[in-house]
């Protein structure tokens, strides 16, 4: 038992699911409250992706092309090779907290870049302020990739593997709760403020201070040395290690993690091909608003990541992530399929299926992340989250934005040309092709990688639909009892 454990349990509290000690409470609760400030960052900027706003900036402000918007896209994942460089300096010195905190202020503030752009230099031209927008988001990746790193080494030392699922699905739900409230402010902004010429800078401005808000909340956090699982670099001696290639390929080596690997970059090159262009759907061919947009795409899925995210971590930590996971991504693959009916007309039917988004694809990224912390060993932590974020990015992510920035762009006067018809009374387009692409990778993610993940502490897949199944019997015998004996009250 660890220093931290060793106290008085009485004088401690129960929380998520356990008796934590104050220091492990407080520490916990704080990542979770940052949120509520720093989640403002991310419903404007939409980083690492594009939000509508950042969308919106990027087409029609700056009018750059399918190709141009996914290379600008994908720039936060090449970058991610700082973190090579990164796990050698952790290896030798350790200091996450400092690097966390320095890291982070710094990528907050490169987003102050593209707010004063329109202030400093209104006449610009487009070609100027692209480049502008590539460096700063270079710039931006490359600390945020810093403080990525030392935040997930970070959590493995501050989360008991025994509530994982507990926190992180809480965590999860406060985050999107705040997104949520955000979301909706934002939306009705855009309405308000859809011809003033400083939104941007406005916008920006703001999303910067919230999240320098949210990183001032860590400087009262334990760093990982002194936290509920202290991190190894707890002694003079272990501060002096090395880091060498070898280290940082070990991973690849670990047949249980590369398995995770597999099962991850496929299924995010699965998603990421379509992803980034559902914005410019809405926008350019569903004739969505900003506020349209931003309702789509936040606000009904956070709505139904609130209302269902507890019992997604509660069955994470009661069945295992392998399961529920497998569940997931199966619910998950008709999602594109319901695209590519939508038409400018009658598009309804996405609200309801953006509420399986919600539910499932949050559920999902939620255990991709939980595995790659938790499958690691604790020793390792570091070297093995750095090969995870290398190679989903420039295997996963990369190659797939790039792909299908590509094939938009190549596709889009062909398709115009032959006027070839599809479902519905539409005309095939280019972001159909992506769906159906999209479709097909996710159903061979599902097939051949999600069921060689390997999770010791999981049940099965068959036992688990099994324990399922014969806990939700009981929950409705329960419910049925209850019932009854409420009816023969009124007899």
């Amino acid at each position: 038992m660890n220093n931290t454990q060793a106290g008085d349990h009485s004088q401690g509290k129960f929380a998520f699911g356990m008796m934590l000690d104050h220091p492990t409470h407080r520490d916990l609760n704080l990542v979770i409250f940052s949120i509520a400030f720093g989640m403002a960052f991310t419903v404007i900027s939409g980083y690492p992706g594009a939000s509508p706003l950042f969308t919106a900036y990027l087409k029609d402000h700056l009018g750059i092309s399918d190709s141009a918007y996914g290379l600008i896209l994908t720039l936060p994942f090449i970058t991610v090779l700082i973190q090579i460089p990164y796990t050698a300096f952790v290896a030798r010195f350790g200091r996450l907290k400092p690097a966390f905190l320095i890291a982070a202020a710094f990528a907050k503030s490169m987003l102050l870049i593209l707010a004063l752009l329109p202030v400093l230099a209104p006449n610009v031209s487009s070609q100027a302020a692209f480049y502008v927008v590539v460096v700063t988001i270079i710039l931006l990746s490359i600390f945020n990739w810093i403080a990525d790193a030392a935040l997930n080494t970070w959590f493995g030392a501050l989360i008991p593997s025994e509530i994982k699922g507990r926190y992180f699905s809480t965590r999860q739900m406060l985050f999107t709760f705040a997104m949520l409230i955000y979301a909706l402010i934002m939306s009705q902004l855009l309405r308000t403020l859809a011809d003033w010429i400083w939104k941007y800078t406005f916008f920006f401005s703001f999303a910067t201070l919230m999240g320098l808000i949210d990183i001032a909340f860590y400087l009262r956090v334990r760093p990982p040395e002194k936290a509920y699982l202290p991190w190894f670099h707890n002694s003079a001696t272990n501060k002096a290690q090395t880091f060498s290639m070898q280290e940082f390929l070990s991973p690849l080596r670990d047949d249980r993690y590369r398995a995770y690997l597999l099962f991850a970059i496929s299924w995010n090159f699965s998603l990421q091909i379509s992803g980034p262009y559902y914005n410019v759907y809405m926008l350019n061919t569903l004739n969505f608003t900003l506020g349209d947009m931003t309702l789509m795409t936040q606000i009904i899925p956070a709505v139904a990541t609130i209302l269902f995210l507890r019992k997604i971590g509660q069955a994470y930590d009661r069945y295992g992530f392998r399961p529920v996971l497998i569940l997931s991504c199966a619910i998950s693959l008709i999602i594109p399929l319901f695209w590519l009916c939508a038409t400018p007309s009658s598009n309804w039917f996405l609200f309801p299926v953006n509420v399986l988004s919600g539910v499932f694809n949050i559920g999902i990224e939620l255990a991709i992340m939980s595995l790659a912390i938790f499958l690691a060993p604790h020793e390792a932590r570091s070297a093995y989250i750095a090969m995870k974020n290398v190679a989903m990015s420039l295997v996963g992510f990369v190659p797939a934005i790039l792909l299908g920035g590509f094939l938009s762009d190549q596709l889009k006067p062909v398709l115009l040309t032959a006027h070839l018809p599809f479902v519905r009374g539409q005309q095939l387009n280019p972001f159909h092709i992506l769906l159906v692409l999209s479709f097909l990778l996710r159903m061979l993610t599902l097939l051949v990688f999600a069921r060689r993940l390997s999770e010791p502490t999981a049940l099965s897949f068959p036992a688990f639909v099994a324990e399922a199944q014969a806990a939700g019997q009981a929950y409705f015998r329960e419910k049925r009892h209850h019932l009854r004996k409420r009816l023969k009250r009124f007899k």
